[in-house]
C-alpha cells in the first residue's frame, strides 16, 4: 500500500507540474489574448491580468500562454508586453522600435507630444525628480496655462498631465511628506514608458534645440541622469 501511495502522490505531481508547462504553440486562446492586446494597445493604458483572464479561460491558463504571447508580441509586431509588478498583475506594451520622428504621429497627437517632450525635459534638467508646483510654474512662464484652453495643447493639460500621462507610464508620480507637520508634496519622474522609448540624449538634443544651447552644456545633467539610471539597477 505504501508503494502504491507514494506512486499515487508521484504521478499527481506529475500531472500537476505538466499542468504549470508553458504553452509552445498558438491556439484559439493565445489568438484571443493577442487580438485583446491589439485591440488595447492605442490608448497605451497598462493592462491588468484580469483583463486577459476571459481571452483565456482563467489565471491558470493565462500564466501558461503568457510566455508565447510575449514572444509572438515582440517577434510580429515590435510590441514589448512588459510587467510592471513582480507578480506579473500588470503590463504595459511599448514599441520595440522606439518614435523617431515626430512626423510619425497624426497631427492629433503631436502636440501631446511636444508637452511631453518639454515635461520630459525638465524633469531631466532638474535631477529626474521634480516638485508640482514647480512643473506648473514652469508650463506658465511659457504662456501655457494648465488650468487654460491653449491654442496648440489644447484644453484640461492638468488633467492631461495629472492622469493620462501618469496613466501611460511616461510620468510617474509620488507623494512625500517629512513629517507630520509637514504638508505632503507631490512629485513627478519619468515613468516606464518614458525610460523605454526616449533616451537622454534625446532629450539632450531636444534641450539644445529649444534653448539654443550647444548639447556640451548638457554633459552634467547627462552624467547625473545615467548615474541615477545605474543606480536603480
Amino acid at each position: 500500500m505504501a508503494s502504491t501511495s507514494r506512486a499515487s502522490r508521484s504521478q499527481n505531481v506529475n500531472l500537476s507540474q505538466a499542468s504549470q508547462q508553458p504553452v509552445q504553440e498558438l491556439d484559439d486562446k493565445v489568438r484571443a489574448i493577442i487580438n485583446y492586446i491589439l485591440d488595447h494597445i492605442a490608448q497605451k493604458i497598462p493592462i491588468k491580468d484580469k483583463d486577459l483572464v476571459p481571452a483565456a479561460g482563467d489565471r491558470n491558463e493565462l500564466k501558461k500562454r503568457l510566455p508565447l504571447v510575449t514572444k509572438l508580441l515582440a517577434k510580429r509586431f515590435g510590441i514589448l508586453l512588459t510587467p510592471l509588478d513582480a507578480g506579473f498583475k500588470t503590463f504595459v506594451c511599448i514599441a520595440e522600435e522606439p518614435l523617431a520622428s515626430i512626423h510619425e504621429l497624426t497631427p492629433e497627437q503631436r502636440p501631446q507630444f511636444t508637452l511631453l517632450y518639454i515635461i520630459l525635459m525638465y524633469i531631466f534638467l532638474r535631477g529626474n525628480r521634480i516638485e508640482d508646483s514647480k512643473l506648473w510654474g514652469m508650463l506658465e512662464m511659457l504662456n501655457i496655462q494648465a488650468d487654460e484652453e491653449h491654442g496648440y495643447f489644447g484644453p484640461n493639460l492638468h488633467k492631461l498631465i495629472e492622469e493620462t500621462f501618469v496613466k501611460q507610464q511616461y510620468l510617474k508620480r509620488e507623494r512625500s511628506q517629512l513629517s507630520a507637520y509637514d504638508d505632503p508634496k507631490t512629485f513627478f519622474l519619468w515613468g516606464v514608458r518614458a525610460k523605454a522609448e526616449f533616451t537622454y540624449e534625446q532629450i539632450v538634443q531636444f534641450a539644445s534645440k529649444l534653448l539654443n544651447q550647444h548639447p556640451k552644456m548638457f554633459d552634467h545633467y547627462l552624467a547625473m541622469a545615467q548615474e541615477g539610471a545605474n543606480a536603480e539597477q
